[in-house]
């Protein structure tokens, strides 16, 4: 009888383990133009919050979060380079946030604009390497680190004005670099190749290359503890700061090519063919998770977690998932009246809810500057036709009768 309840009391604990580890996935919606365009996203980086963030993409695409209110990615038109763009990492302080992308050739770019301010000005840096850089990270405001082919480390330490190409010890192409703390990081790459630097990214040293693959992504949870992930569902981890690795059983034979930790105890992982996995317990196991129908298969190239836990991923065909919800859907972040328009993107109509406002007017505007709407608003939703409108990104600004403003902000007219 003892033996009996021990072996019910083992599944019922098994059973709730892997439905804490299963969480809900919600399809999102990158912009693109022109449609139907879908372009590969190989990078995303959400930083305090789902309302700043940056995606980078081939053939120099740039995506940013359009308002603060909405999880809707608007692509950036300042477009400055036609070169693939692998890599971004943004840093945030005094309520700026700086973001970096680093790319093809050797492609440096920087922004110092907040980051949901609609288009972003990036502005290219001078690059010491016609080499592809894959992988950047700042510990610091000024402090920052990127890798590429050919064993390539470049290291800037006046928040990316200067760069300078840094002595490596690989000629191996490195995929990935992370620092757990200001003087301690690394970086992987191919011929399971994983490095170390102790001193901010001046020196690097080998830590090994025992694994026989290509490591895609690393990830340090503190200066000792950190993973890395690679091809048939591989998953390695080290707890002595890199001599050592074991291997972690995944669940899946798909390649895996992004790995992040929220936490020392919750981590996600992403990779081909739609595979997201999750561990609760440091990466000792994990859960493959289950999600919702998705347009297009693609493999999951990148992750970002922001401070508040929300994780995103991103990938090729235009694929973003993410563990909040796309507004038209549920809308978790709306204030008590603010004005709210979705869906977002549209393609017939759109809803207007002016919360406890009454008298509003709405004007409508496309990029050229041009008004192609003005219409009163009466207190809750309106629904207005926008069928006869141009696929494209359009401003709406709402006032009440004094000409007071009362929300503004962006939306995307999709095609049909």
């Amino acid at each position: 009888m003892k033996t009996t309840k021990l072996f019910l009391t083992i599944i019922l604990l098994f059973a709730l383990k892997t439905t804490m580890s299963q969480e809900t996935w919600y399809v999102h919606y990158v912009g693109y133009y022109p449609y139907p365009y879908m372009p590969n996203l190989n990078s995303i980086t959400i930083n305090k919050s789902l309302y700043e963030g940056v995606v980078c993409a081939d053939s120099g695409y740039i995506a940013g979060i359009a308002i603060p209110i909405y999880d809707w990615w608007l692509p950036n038109y300042n477009l400055i380079t036609n070169n693939n763009l692998y890599g971004v990492y943004d840093v945030d302080s005094s309520y700026i946030t700086k973001a970096y992308i680093v790319g093809e050739n050797g492609t440096i770019l920087k922004t110092n604009d907040i980051m949901y301010a609609g288009n972003i000005p990036f502005y290219n840096q001078n690059s010491p390497t016609i080499n592809d850089l894959y992988s950047v990270y700042f510990t610091n405001y000024f402090s920052g680190v990127a890798v590429g082919d050919t064993g390539t480390i470049v290291k800037t330490t006046d928040g990316g004005s200067h760069w300078n190409l840094i002595s490596s010890i690989t000629l191996n192409k490195l995929y990935s670099v992370q620092f757990p703390s200001v003087n301690i990081g690394y970086a992987a790459g191919v011929n399971g190749t994983v490095i170390k630097t102790t001193n901010g990214g001046g020196n690097w040293v080998m830590k090994t290359q025992a694994i026989a693959d290509t490591l895609r992504c690393i990830w340090f949870t503190d200066d000792n503890t950190g993973f890395v992930v690679s091809r048939n569902g591989a998953i390695y981890k080290t707890t002595d700061g890199g001599n050592n690795w074991q291997s972690k059983p995944s669940g899946t034979t798909q390649n895996l090519n992004a790995i992040r930790f929220y936490s020392t105890s919750i981590g996600y992982a992403g990779g081909n063919n739609n595979t997201i996995l999750k561990t609760t317990n440091e990466g000792e196991n994990w859960t493959i998770q289950t999600l919702p129908p998705i347009p297009n298969l693609g493999n999951y190239k990148s992750i970002s977690i922001s401070l508040a836990g929300e994780v995103a991923l991103v990938g090729s065909n235009g694929n973003a998932i993410a563990n909040y919800p796309e507004p038209g859907y549920i809308n978790n972040y709306m204030k008590d009246g603010d004005v709210v328009i979705t869906p977002n993107p549209a393609k017939d109509y759109i809803n207007i809810n002016t919360g406890l406002y009454d008298k509003l007017i709405l004007q409508i505007y496309n990029t050229q500057g041009q008004r192609v709407c003005e219409q009163k608003l009466t207190q809750g939703l309106s629904q207005i036709s926008i069928s006869n409108y141009m696929s494209g990104l359009y401003l709406y600004q709402v006032t009440d009768d004094k000409g007071k403003v009362i929300g503004k902000g962006k939306w995307v007219k999709g095609k049909k």
